[in-house]
């Protein structure tokens, strides 16, 4: 049930969910792309083929989904970091999923229904679908432009299972001074994640003085993208 689960939903990413986005995003002028939770590099296929984009920095925290990861990192155009963005600088424990494109820092709400669904189709049982924990180094976008020197970024994508908003938080700077042009996040529809809520995620955006140009709901799961742009 696993595997048939997993083709069904990448699938339907890369032929349905992805493409709506692509669409979207390719009338736009965006040329520098942060890719935070790249995973094996799925939405990083799709934007390294935007009419526009130079430059590309993906970052991933799980070791070994990584090193999938960097098999993309070729020339001058995409660049791969094995670190997770977070609202500071440090380690965090990171609860490895068997679908490794879900592995989250969140605390999970383990009485959702939507997770006791998610464990079954995964692991075939309603008690747990995650097995292990990795420590993995954290920092912020802001010390990470910083130090590089990067002056402005177009497009900041974050998909981090319910870490979004420390994301956020970590790029308070880049963000208060408009050096970030828009952003593409990923909201969670359930009740999976605790101390995870949709309004405050929508607030601290509307704060941000950026405003929702469009949604992106993913069919039959319980997540869409968001596309925001700084006005």
């Amino acid at each position: 049930m696993e595997k048939l689960f997993s083709f069904l939903i990448n699938f339907i990413d890369k032929n349905y969910h992805q493409k709506k986005i692509f669409s979207f995003l390719n009338r736009l002028n965006i040329q520098i792309i942060f890719d935070i939770g790249a995973h094996k590099g799925e939405f990083l296929r799709s934007i390294k083929k935007l009419k526009k984009v130079n430059k590309i920095y993906s970052f991933e925290p799980q070791k070994k989904v990584f090193d999938n990861l960097n098999l993309l990192n070729k020339g001058n155009k995409v660049e791969c970091f094995n670190v997770a963005i977070s609202e500071n600088k440090g380690t965090k424990k990171l609860k490895i999923n068997k679908k490794t494109s879900t592995s989250t820092f969140s605390k999970i709400n383990s009485n959702s229904k939507w997770y006791k669904i998610k464990s079954l189709l995964i692991s075939g049982n309603l008690k747990n679908s995650f097995i292990g924990n990795e420590n993995v180094k954290t920092t912020t976008l802001d010390y990470f432009c910083n130090k590089n020197k990067i002056q402005k970024i177009d497009l900041l994508k974050i998909d981090t299972e319910g870490h979004e908003e420390q994301v956020l938080i970590g790029a308070a700077n880049m963000i208060a001074k408009k050096k970030i042009k828009y952003i593409l996040i990923e909201f969670h529809l359930s009740k999976m994640y605790q101390n995870y809520n949709v309004k405050n995620l929508e607030n601290l955006l509307n704060k941000s003085n950026l405003k929702l140009l469009k949604k992106f709901k993913f069919p039959l799961l319980s997540f869409e993208d968001r596309i925001y742009k700084l006005i």
